[in-house]
């Protein structure tokens, strides 16, 4: 089954968790969904979905699931291969449970609770950050100069927020290195997209090395921070994508010229469609704001992605040119190499089989069966960079973040936030 998974479906088990819309399996009313994991098949209302790759029953536990998809994906980053894991479905389907865990167990493992081995509960990504921690040591071992760090961002339409910023002890964490320099605030001064860079990625993210169990006990803190509220369809929704990031760079003498070969790893757990009269009430407008406008904005950023994929699937099918430029979103960019086959990707369709889910359920193996039609993948490792051009570009970013510092002694809207965050 190490294939991947670009077209995987997971079942949550019926009325696991007990609230929001898995409060009508206990209405004793049909699911109206079945599904054959032998086959690869899901019903829904009567409709049937035969495009999963896999069909994962709900009696597979967090490491059987990684252990079916992750090692291929692992090996990859590690061999210098860009590598995207993304969890998309309605809200309350199992998203966050895959990618991360039940509620409540990264708080827990940030206070050492879980010990530094792998807890039974963990999702792929704590397992990934365990596994990644464990090869780059190895790799140490053999002479071989390796770095892991780790990012965590909140992905929305209202600006994008760094997690472990939050944490000033994460913050001088990262700045340990830089003595005699100052650090501006992330959380303060939000996290942009460079689409200039290929591929495109964010910047003004703390990366925080990992290098011991207190570091992914911090970044674990960091996550566990992400904005959550609770909805008439989710006691625990997630209310912003988030980005979990690990990026690997590794030293090599090539010809007697020093490269470094950097590979990024994205687990992608996205926020959850919702109707709004669903989550919110009838009587609940977005216009009023709060969780209402979320659902909405975050609704909207699906339907780019929906649409880009769409879009670029049709594209493929007419031999026709295709430009990312018409989708704004951040989502679709930094998800851009999954959609044209140049990253590694793992792509887990989550879906409720509660009665009331049942319209969400069909949209998001619609979702599914589109984003199977992508091209597959066929990724590259990425270029080594002569260490010697990567020290000059880091000069001259450091050179132009000096000439913006000495620019705020004029006064200015930014200069003086800049001024006041970086001291």
């Amino acid at each position: 089954m190490n294939d991947g998974g670009l077209a995987v479906v997971r079942m949550k088990p019926l009325g696991a968790g007990g609230g929001g819309g898995e409060r009508s399996s206990a209405s004793g009313a049909p699911s109206g969904v079945t599904f054959s994991a032998p086959k690869a098949e899901v019903t829904v209302d009567g409709r049937l979905f035969s495009y999963p790759s896999h069909v994962i029953a709900p009696e597979m536990d967090q490491q059987a699931l990684y252990d079916a998809f992750m090692p291929v994906n692992m090996q990859a980053f590690v061999d210098g291969v860009n590598v995207n894991v993304i969890a998309y479905g309605q809200t309350g389907s199992g998203k966050t449970h895959t990618v991360f865990g039940p509620p409540g167990i990264l708080a827990r493992a940030a206070a050492g609770e879980l010990g530094d081995g792998v807890d039974q509960d963990y999702g792929l990504f704590p397992r990934g950050v365990l596994g990644a921690v464990d090869t780059v040591g190895k790799l140490r071992q053999e002479g071989i100069a390796a770095v892991l760090t780790a990012s965590a961002v909140e992905l929305s339409i209202m600006g994008n927020e760094d997690m472990l910023a939050r944490s000033e002890t994460a913050v001088r964490r990262a700045a340990n290195d830089g003595a005699g320099t100052s650090q501006w605030s992330s959380a303060a001064l939000g996290v942009a997209l460079d689409k200039a860079s290929d591929p495109p990625r964010l910047c003004g993210m703390t990366e925080l090395p990992l290098d011991s169990p207190a570091d992914v006990r911090l970044l674990c803190g960091a996550l566990a921070t992400r904005n959550t509220a609770g909805t008439l369809m989710n006691n625990t929704s997630s209310r912003s994508h988030c980005f979990a990031f690990l990026t690997l760079r590794v030293l090599k003498d090539e010809a007697g010229v020093a490269r470094v070969r950097t590979s990024r790893f994205q687990f992608v757990d996205l926020a959850g469609s919702e109707r709004l009269k669903d989550a919110h009430g009838a009587s609940v407008s977005w216009k009023e704001g709060g969780e209402a406008l979320n659902g909405m904005l975050t609704n909207y950023s699906l339907t780019m992605l929906s649409a880009c994929v769409r879009g670029l699937v049709e594209a493929k099918r007419k031999r026709a040119k295709f430009s990312f430029r018409a989708f704004l979103s951040d989502l679709v960019d930094l998800l851009q190499e999954s959609m044209t086959g140049d990253a590694a990707t793992a792509c887990f369709v989550c879906l409720s089989q509660a009665p009331t889910n049942l319209v969400h359920s069909k949209f998001a193996l619609d979702f599914g069966e589109v984003f199977a039609q992508l091209s597959a993948p066929r990724p590259r490792a990425t270029k080594p960079v002569p260490l010697a051009l990567l020290a000059k570009q880091t000069n001259a970013t450091l050179g132009e973040a000096r000439r913006a510092l000495q620019g705020s002694k004029s006064g200015g809207r930014l200069g003086s936030r800049l001024s006041r965050d970086g001291g």
